[in-house]
């Protein structure tokens, strides 16, 4: 198993590779527990990749990055901000993926960002299961205009032609029609 060291990022940044919000001064380096989270994140990615619809795909690490020196920030560090092919166009969304559950008070901090974003038009939220999906559901739904909720093997199974739970349709849209 790989993990970030200091020694490791120091060794990127002797190359030329750096972030603004993760280098070898960070006092907090990510938690291994984090592994999960991003190996579902990377098999999302790839599969988008494989279908040769990926365009472009911004890590959470990117994205914080953006967020700290742009004057004007996504309200959110998202898990990755994706460009998608569709046809001869490209789509963005912005993809959370939520393993287990938070507190209220997150969700709260969570639902004023999302309610407050500008920059992106849709926020696909993938989960571990259709229990967190239930219930991310229930916590976030009043942001209705913008978020799609999913289960992440589904997705990335079908990817683009994925059932999508919307506040506005409980039944289900393809999300590739949420995306047009």
């Amino acid at each position: 198993m790989y993990r970030i060291t200091r020694q490791g990022i120091a060794l990127l940044e002797h190359h030329g590779q750096f972030t603004t919000v993760l280098h070898s001064e960070t006092q907090h380096l990510p938690h291994p527990s984090q592994v999960f989270h991003s190996l579902e994140l990377n098999q999302i990615r790839l599969a988008l990749a494989n279908e040769n619809i990926l365009a472009n795909w911004q890590s959470e690490i990117e994205v914080a990055s953006f967020n700290t020196i742009s004057c004007a920030p996504y309200q959110k560090d998202y898990d990755a901000i994706v460009d998608v092919w569709i046809g001869d166009q490209r789509a963005r969304f912005a993809l959370e993926y939520e393993r287990s559950l938070k507190s209220y008070r997150q969700y709260d901090r969570i639902r004023a960002a999302l309610q407050a974003e500008t920059k992106i038009g849709c926020i696909l939220y993938l989960t571990s299961g259709m229990e967190v999906l239930a219930h991310l559901f229930h916590e976030l739904s009043s942001v209705h205009d913008k978020l799609a909720f999913a289960n992440a093997r589904d997705f990335e199974r079908m990817l683009l032609d994925t059932q999508v739970v919307t506040a506005r349709n409980l039944a289900g849209a393809h999300f590739r029609d949420l995306l047009q």
